[in-house]
Order: structure tokens, then sequence, then C-alpha cells
């Protein structure tokens, strides 16, 4: 049988989402790593669109970090599955997974190239931690015109950038509202695909050591983020994140 394969942008927090799941699930797998605009090609022909993460299993590709948690959970007995089958459980995970993955992951990506992107030198050091050689080489020579690219794609404005700090900012009192009773995981008793995606898809928010391999640790972040990143970590939310984080991951 053909060993999983998942193709990656490998700083990517969606990507970290799925491979969270795959390793908390102890699946093996090969990761197939790729820089943006690289991964596009890769990722058609492992069956998915242009998008990672895409999941390559003997039975077909799968596409999409949540749907890739979904047929992981297939596998796995109830007490370990990351979607409870409990219905009431299960929907309010999923409402806030959906949450999480609509506006959390989209806006903490905005945010942290907003402040990434301008500083060619800490922006080409991550690219080349994690590339294929020729993709670097690629990508080092192209650097403004993929920073532009990723710009317009991203709408990655001075606006768009404070948009999404203040959407971050939203959520981060949503979910520390939640957390004012003292319970220990965002849905019943136990972890689930709410906090999994909520520690990965804030993770260019937090910076937690967990993550550090993949992005880089606070200290190495643009000294502008250093601020907002320190006052995120020192909500509930933010430290719900860091510590599941450091005790889930």
């Amino acid at each position: 049988m053909s060993r999983r394969r998942l193709v990656t942008i490998p700083f990517s927090h969606y990507c970290e989402k799925a491979r969270w799941a795959l390793d908390r699930a102890g699946m093996s797998y090969d990761e197939e790593k790729h820089l943006p605009f690289f991964h596009m090609v890769p990722a058609r022909l492992a069956g998915g669109s242009r998008q990672v993460p895409v999941l390559v299993t003997p039975h077909g590709a799968i596409e999409d970090s949540t749907r890739i948690i979904e047929w992981i959970d297939t596998t796995l007995p109830e007490e370990k599955r990351l979607f409870p089958h409990a219905p009431a459980l299960r929907a309010e995970v999923s409402r806030w997974e959906d949450r999480f993955d609509a506006d959390l992951g989209p806006h903490t990506r905005r945010w942290g190239y907003g402040h990434l992107l301008p500083d060619r030198e800490r922006s080409l050091a991550l690219l080349r931690k994690h590339a294929p050689a020729w993709e670097f080489a690629v990508l080092e020579r192209a650097y403004p015109v993929a920073r532009a690219l990723m710009n317009r794609g991203l709408r990655i404005t001075p606006d768009g950038v404070e948009r999404s700090r203040a959407k971050l900012g939203a959520l981060f009192d949503d979910v520390s509202r939640a957390l004012a009773d003292g319970r220990k995981y965002l849905v019943g008793d136990r972890f689930s695909a709410a906090d999994l995606a909520f520690a990965s898809l804030s993770a260019p928010a937090l910076l937690p050591d967990g993550y550090a391999k993949w992005l880089g640790s606070r200290d190495e972040a643009p000294p502008s983020m250093h601020a907002t990143i320190d006052a995120w970590r020192a909500t509930p939310a933010g430290r719900y994140a860091l510590r599941v984080y450091a005790e889930d991951r």
C-alpha cells in the first residue's frame, strides 16, 4: 500500500491544522513542501484544485484541512475524534471551526504577511528554510513580483492590515468570553476540532513555540508585530492557544 502524502506550503497555518490532525491520529505520511505559487501545480497533480493542504491517500485525494480532519475521524474510535458524535456537541464544534476557517485564518494571514512581506531579508530567510532549492532560487530573483502578486491576491494594504488586526482582536475577545467560565476546552470536556482550529489558525498571530520551526519565534518576527503579539498572548484566548500548543500538539 502506498504511503500517504501531504502537499503543503509548510508554514501555512491551514497546512499546520491538517498536519496536527494527522500527527495526533498517529498516521504516517510524507510531507511534500512547496513555496507559495509553486504549490499550485503539485496540488492539481495530487488531485486537488490549486489550494493546499491536499492529502493523497490510497483511496484518493482529499483537499481542505476540515475535510482532511473529517476523513481522519472516520478511522478513529469515538473518544479520539475531533468532531464528537453527539449532535449538539458536534454542531457547536462545527460552528466554532467554521468561524475560525472563514475569519481567523484569512485575517491572521493578511496581518502576518502585511508585516512580513515588506521585510525582504526576513521573508527570504523564512522561505529558504523550507523550500526546494530551485523554488527558492526562482522566488529570490522574482521577489518584487511575488510580493506584488501576494499583496494583490490577499488585498494587503495598510487599511486592510489594520482591518484584519481589528477583526482578530474581536475574535480573541469572543473566545476569551467563551473561556470565562473556566472551561479547559472550547466545547465539552475534551480537545476537539474547535481547539485545533483556533490554536493552529491563530499561530501566525501568537507564534507559539510548537509552531516556531515553521514560521519562527516571536523574536524572529518583524519588530512591528511584537507589541500586538504580546497583547494577544496576554488575553485569555491567547493563553489558551499557547497552552493547547504546549499540551496537545
